[in-house]
Formats: structure tokens, sequence, C-alpha cells
């Protein structure tokens, strides 16, 4: 089998899906399209899809106090919740009947967001310098923000399996307060919660016909 005829041939009907569709992140699930060996149905959702939550919430990452002045002057962040997820943008099951592996390339797009609720507007920038660095998590967009990221990806799928192929976002939820110290006493408070993208991921997972 020529793998590369293939590859080229999938990314173009794959492409079709989506342009049919209206929109890159409409909502798609034809019947099976049979290119070679493969046989494929497509999902590419409008609205990603938000699962695998992980709480990774630390004991350092929830502590009251972090560093401030000599006079415990300052804003901190004293976050209580940090999930991990993923926003799943397109799916894909495929199946190989044949006797060797095959590749499957696909145009996919992703959306890169950072949205919430982080205090004052006339705050934001510092108010999230703070919010990120006690996440330790690097956001791709500015506050506010969202886009569409488009790009080819490829998946090489098992000769006698069933493959679903993901791709999308890696996300962080979190939320907390931002806290104004003054001499060790509080004297402001602003309720966060935050969401944002922070780089793409993508998956495969097989099962034997």
């Amino acid at each position: 089998m020529n793998i590369k005829m293939l590859s080229i041939t999938t990314v173009l009907l794959s492409s079709l899906v989506v342009s049919g569709a209206g929109s890159a992140f409409a909502v798609s699930q034809g019947e099976p399209i049979k290119i070679g060996k493969l046989k494929i149905v497509e999902h590419v959702y409008e609205n990603p899809v938000e699962y695998d939550f992980t709480n990774a919430l630390t004991k350092s990452d929830s502590s009251k106090i972090a560093p401030l002045g000599n006079d415990m002057t300052g804003k901190v962040y004293e976050q209580s919740k940090k999930d991990l997820y993923k926003s799943k943008s397109y799916e894909a099951d495929i199946e190989n009947d044949s006797n060797e592996n095959d590749t499957f390339s696909r145009k996919v797009t992703r959306k890169t967001f950072l949205t919430g609720k982080i205090g004052a507007e006339a705050e934001t920038k510092v108010n999230w310098r703070i919010i990120e660095g006690k996440v330790g998590i690097s956001a791709e967009v500015s506050f506010g923000e969202e886009d569409t990221v488009e790009t080819t990806h490829s998946w090489v799928i098992p000769k006698r399996t069933v493959t679903t192929v993901e791709y999308g976002s890696k996300a962080v939820k979190t939320t907390g307060n931002l806290v104004e110290y003054f001499q060790g006493r509080v004297v402001d408070s602003n309720y966060v919660n935050v969401k944002y993208s922070y780089k793409e991921y993508s998956s495969k997972k097989s099962k034997d016909l």
C-alpha cells in the first residue's frame, strides 16, 4: 500500500468534512469514509468537549500566605482549586482491517483560550501575572482572548485494530481569591475563577479486531 498517497487523500477528504459543515468547529458525525483499507468515522465539535479533569492542587498551591514584603504587605493569590483537563475538538474512530500498519493524516483545529474572573479590570495585567505565577502554568494567549489554531496531524494506525484518535487543547481551571494584605491584615479580596489552554494534545487508543 502507498502510505504517502493515502495520507494525502485522507487530509483532503477530512478537510471537506469540515468545510461542508460551514464552520471549523461545526459538529460532524457522518457515515464511515472508506479510504484504502481504512474505515473512518469523524467527530468535529463546535463546542470542544471538556473532560478528564484531574486535581493538581498541591500543599504549596493552597498555602494562605505567599511571598510578601517584609512588613507582610502585598497582593497574593490564594488558590483553592487547580484542575488539569482536556478540551477535545476532534475525534475519529478508524478501523484498519489489513495486515499492515497504516497512516492517517488530518487537518485539525483547536481553540486556545483564557477566560474568567480575576478582579478589577484596571488591574487585569498585574492580577493575571500573580495568578499565573501561582498556578505555575503559562497560558497560550492573553487574558480575555481566544483563537483557533489549525495544523495537520498524523497518527499511525496499527494493523487489525479499531483506533480512536483525539486532538485538542490541554487546559487548566483554577479558583481561589486574590487577597491584598497591609501589615498582615486583609484589606481587599477578589474571587478568581479562570480556565485557560496551555498546549496542544493528541492521543490514540487501539483495540484489536
